[in-house]
């Protein structure tokens, strides 16, 4: 990560160190190593915040988007599984794992009506907006994993049902690499031939300058961070040039997102240096 930062003809800290949001404290935090008094004054006041704003239910709104989003934001302040919102936003989490699709078992659905047209209009975090159905379950996996919940019984389940039926080409684009982080990072799955199908059918779309044709470029740069698979390091390597070329004159990544699109950036230089 050393040797791209180096490379970069802003230090991306002048942009990080003005952000008052959980990805500000986070990359201060984690990427920086510059947490100050104040960052744990403003851990405290978005906490409250958060807290203040969660529903009686535990989700937020009765909105999946929202939940999962305050839940990121909830994780990026190193809030862990004791705390009592995310104890309470997380019983309501696994409260809508009550779908199947196509016969298989283990998805998540809000039933909110709401949720679809949010969903499309938002660019937040990790996740984008692919089928409601999918992004909902992938993001959900992916929650409970940052809080510790690989072992539970829930969570696998829906692991194992998109091993028996899941492959690269079975939706768009968002859909494919929202599947194929959560595969990757799932101790289940990160192995697996689904994953390795998914590494293989990205690399096939992988231009010269190292995008990917057709898909999120951010995102799917972080998707690839976090895998120990060679051909995803490859992949991953290629396009660091063009990630050092596309730095905003502040020192952030991005035009209409560009607070998330610099945390995938940076994030993705940390896993990949891990």
């Amino acid at each position: 990560m050393k040797n791209v930062l180096n490379e970069l003809a802003v230090n991306p800290l002048n942009y990080v160190e003005n952000l008052e949001s959980p990805i500000g404290v986070y990359l201060r935090r984690e990427i920086f190593q510059k947490e100050t008094k104040a960052d744990a004054a403003l851990k405290r006041e978005l906490h409250e915040k958060m807290v203040a704003d969660q529903s009686t239910d535990g989700s937020w709104d009765q909105l999946f988007v929202h939940t999962a989003n305050s839940f990121w934001n909830l994780a990026l302040l190193s809030y862990d599984a004791q705390d009592r919102s995310v104890k309470r936003g997380l019983e309501w989490l696994l409260s809508i794992q009550r779908h199947q699709y196509r016969g298989y078992l283990g998805f998540f659905h809000s039933n909110n009506r709401r949720d679809p047209s949010v969903m499309r209009a938002t660019f937040y975090g990790e996740f984008g907006p692919g089928c409601t159905i999918f992004y909902q379950t992938t993001y959900a996996i992916h929650l409970l994993h940052m809080f510790g919940f690989d072992d539970n019984r829930q969570v696998q389940t829906t692991v194992k049902s998109y091993l028996q039926f899941w492959r690269p080409d079975w939706c768009g684009a968002w859909c494919t690499i929202n599947v194929l982080r959560m595969l990757i990072e799932h101790p289940l799955s990160m192995e697996s031939k689904q994953v390795k199908s998914g590494l293989k059918a990205l690399a096939k779309r992988q231009t010269k300058t190292g995008a990917w044709k057709g898909f999120p470029f951010y995102h799917t740069f972080h998707a690839l961070s976090r895998a120990h698979d060679a051909l995803a390091k490859k992949q991953f390597k290629t396009p660091l040039p063009l990630v050092v070329k596309r730095q905003n004159k502040d020192g952030s990544w991005g035009r209409k997102q560009p607070e998330t699109e610099t945390f995938l950036v940076l994030d993705a230089l940390k896993n990949a240096a891990s």
